[in-house]
């Protein structure tokens, strides 16, 4: 696998380490920022999908508000 360098702050590399530390025991390096990559991404993927939901119950709301309305002006309409 190739490798690169890149540079962070000293305060962003100690607190990668602590965590490392806290959470990881001895995994390397490479494999700590993959699984903190890992969990940001399923993070994103949940709030998304709860977004969506909210929105297709907004959607929702919607259609019933103007079924509403639809039904009153069908019924005006009959006079």
């Amino acid at each position: 696998m190739a490798t690169t360098t890149i540079r962070v702050s000293t305060v962003t590399r100690d607190r990668l380490m602590r965590t490392r530390a806290q959470d990881f025991g001895d995994a390397p390096i490479d494999e700590v920022i993959s699984r903190l990559l890992d969990e940001h991404a399923d993070q994103a993927l949940r709030a998304k999908m709860r977004a969506d939901a909210e929105h297709a119950r907004s959607n929702a709301d919607d259609l019933a508000e103007i079924r509403r309305v639809q039904a009153e002006m069908d019924e005006i309409s009959a006079w």
